[in-house]
Formats: C-alpha cells, structure tokens, sequence
C-alpha cells in the first residue's frame, strides 16, 4: 500500500490526485468546492466547508484510487473501482453580482459534466445549487433532472428584502428555471411563514415528507413516486441532521435525522434512481471545533456515491 496518514501531504478530498480541469480519463467523479457564503440570511461560515469537508475527509483516505471500502453494516463494497479527482474551487469574489458568480459556478459544472464525469459540489452556502444545476443540465443538453433534496427548509423563498438569489431560494429559482422534472423534499421542519411557500410548492407537484413523518415511514415508501431510474440530483443541507450530531451550521433547527436515518434515505433513492450528481452544503466549521459536522458530511457522501456508483 501506497497511501500516507490523514495528517500527512496536501488535503484534497479523500487524498485523491488534483486535476483543475479534468477530463474522464481522469477518473468518474469531480469534486469541486465552491467557498462561498454571501448568500447566507443568518449566520456566516460556510465559505469554509469545502476546506473543512476536504480535511475530515483524509480519515477515510486508507484506500488506493479505485479500491473499494467496506461498510459491514450495510454489507456492500464502497467505491469500488470507482477514481476519484479533485478539481479544486471555483473563486467567487465577495462583491460578486449573482449573474457573474451563477456563470462561473455553472462554467466549472457544466466542464465537468460534458468531460462525463459525477460532479460532487462541495458548498458553500445553499444559494451555489441555483447555478450548479444550471452547469449541470446545460452539461445534459438542456435535459432537466429530478431533485432530491434534504433540508430543514424549504428554500422556496421568492425573495427576502428584494433579494432574490439568497440560500433561501435555491429550489424555487431551480424550479422556474425549468431545470428541473420534479422536487422531492425530506427532513423539513421548524417553524415556517407565509413566505416559504409551502402551498405554492405542493401546487407545482414538490414531494414533501416532513422530518417526523420521513422518520416514522419506511424508506422503500418515501422513495416510491420517484420514477425508477430518473435522472435525480441530490442536493445535502447538513442542517437536515440533528444539530446534536451536526452543529456546525448556519441556520440550526431542534430535531433533525440521525446518520443512520439520512444514511438509509439516501441509499435508497441511489438505488431506484440514477444519480448524476450531488452536493453537501452549509457546512460552517466555525461552529464545530470538533469537526463532527463535517464528518458527517464526508461519510454520507461516500455512502451515497458509493450506492450511486454500485447500479452502474
């Protein structure tokens, strides 16, 4: 074995070979940070994740590039065969407009995508996925995919204060942009307004399975309005967890999924759809000095590329 300890060398995501502009010859999945948090309604910190989420990830970095991992638990092979590369961040200077940071995050996206590779976004505040899925589906010819999105909140605010590219408004702008065939909410919880939009989500067709009733119903029924084999991106607000597992975050919300509940959704939808992408967001390490936010983060992104990538 070929591999050095966590501590050791620069701290790409699970150590894996930095490529800026990599091509499928390079490997099957990107991962590329968007340090970016001016978006944020409440509390800021998110422009750190993408290095936090890199740094928790070398604990997992005991593996040559394309062995697998075992999850006993689960009882399967993680990553198996599958190379990973990190392409680096895409610079968003603070002061940018939404239009300048929404091109440049859709440019680095949509390279990825017509190079043919999964794209793992690492945010960043809530407000990168407007754009990632616009990178995203221009990268698909235009073809709109569904969205699986794990949140405390709705992010179906029209505007806050006439802003309307905030992280509360991720999903709507999504939705209007004809970016998407569907919307699949799980974990929603808290205390709402009249601004969320709750009714004006579930007149256009958005799934919604609040926190409590995800816990309570099992897995195979959440996922099953999902049509099988949909193209489906998955869009990971760490604030979808349990706060007591999972501080580190902007905006907090008492409840949330364990690790194992999160874990078992997720599994579940990489198994009856076709993932072609996936991002974890409004990780703020500033919260979390013992950095079990962003381990969390981490983990459930390889279980859920490690489920995506086992249907292939």
């Amino acid at each position: 074995m070929s591999y050095t300890s966590p501590y050791v060398g620069i701290a790409t995501f699970l150590k894996s070979p930095h490529v800026a502009e990599p091509t499928g010859a390079d490997g099957h999945v990107a991962v590329l940070g968007i340090p970016y948090d001016e978006a944020t309604t409440s509390r800021p910190g998110a422009r750190y994740g993408p290095r936090a989420l890199r740094d928790v990830s070398t604990f997992y970095a005991y593996r040559e590039d394309g062995e697998w991992l075992y999850d006993g638990e689960a009882g399967v092979r993680l990553l198996d065969g599958v190379r990973v590369v990190d392409a680096g961040d895409v610079y968003v200077p603070v002061t940018a407009p939404p239009e300048v940071r929404h091109e440049r995050i859709a440019g680095r996206v949509q390279a990825l995508v017509d190079a043919g590779l999964f794209p793992v976004v690492l945010g960043g505040d809530h407000s990168v996925t407007f754009p990632v899925l616009q990178g995203l589906v221009a990268g698909r010819s235009g073809r709109p995919v569904h969205l699986v999105q794990f949140d405390t909140h709705m992010d179906y605010w029209d505007e806050e204060e006439g802003m309307r590219y905030t992280h509360a408004s991720p999903i709507i702008r999504a939705h209007e942009g004809s970016l998407l065939t569907g919307v699949t909410q799980y974990g929603i919880r808290g205390l709402h307004q009249e601004a969320d939009n709750i009714e004006l989500a579930r007149e256009r067709g958005v799934h919604t399975f609040w926190c409590r009733q995800a816990k309570q119903t099992p897995v195979e029924e959440l996922v099953a309005h999902i049509e099988p084999g949909a193209d489906t991106y998955v869009t990971f607000d760490i604030d979808a967890l349990d706060p007591a597992i999972a501080p580190g975050t902007g905006t907090p919300e008492p409840g949330g999924f364990t690790y194992y509940e999160a874990k078992d959704i997720l599994r579940a939808v990489a198994s009856r759809a076709h993932l072609v992408g996936m991002d974890m967001v409004e990780v703020s390490p500033l919260f979390d000095p013992a950095q079990t936010t962003a381990l969390h983060g981490v983990r459930l992104i390889i279980d859920c590329l490690g489920a995506a990538f086992a249907t292939r």
